[in-house]
């Protein structure tokens, strides 16, 4: 027999008695709001980073790509009943502190290591995202209004632009590390 108290589930898992705390899921969520509107421009800026090349079409996708997100994330805070006033604040802070920081406005040159230190850096962007999906996923049984099937298609899609990213980075790094004999 087991020390541990018994705590009764229902079918999905979830404590009995447990409720998401609304307030703090949407401050959860609005961070990360936050961080893809920051990530379509950083994305956007390594495109024109590799404007010209066989990956200027792969950023843009990316930058397609968190747009779909926003859409999600919006949709998603509107049914978890955020109101817009909450998102004009967010988009007024990101907007305030983007305009004042430019982590990537080095120079924009495609071969050197700070290109290779931009796609690192966008890569960590597309793991976080991807770790907000699978929290909400695991969130998703005691609140009703995250549907389980649009978050596990959402962590899948995280997983593929990780991928695509990894192939760009190692694609081109032996461009800016090996010396040319």
């Amino acid at each position: 027999m087991s020390d541990q108290p018994q705590h009764s589930t229902d079918d999905a898992g979830v404590p009995a008695g447990a409720a998401v705390q609304a307030d703090k899921l949407q401050a959860y969520m609005l961070g990360h709001y936050m961080g893809a509107l920051s990530g379509i421009r950083l994305f956007d800026e390594a495109r024109r980073t590799w404007s010209g090349t066989p990956y200027e079409g792969q950023f843009a996708a990316f930058v397609e790509d968190i747009q779909n997100d926003i859409e999600h994330l919006e949709a998603m805070l509107d049914r978890l009943g955020a109101t817009r006033r909450q998102v004009v604040r967010t988009l007024g802070t990101v907007t305030g502190v983007a305009s004042r920081l430019n982590p990537l406005s080095r120079i924009r040159e495609r071969a050197g290591i700070a290109a290779h230190g931009e796609l690192e850096m966008l890569q960590s962007l597309v793991v976080a995202k991807r770790s907000m999906w699978v929290t909400l996923l695991e969130l998703a049984p005691a609140e009703p209004r995250l549907d389980a099937e649009e978050l596990r298609k959402l962590e899948a899609d995280a997983a593929d632009q990780y991928d695509r990213l990894r192939t760009i980075a190692r694609r081109t790094a032996r461009d800016r590390f090996l010396a040319r004999a």
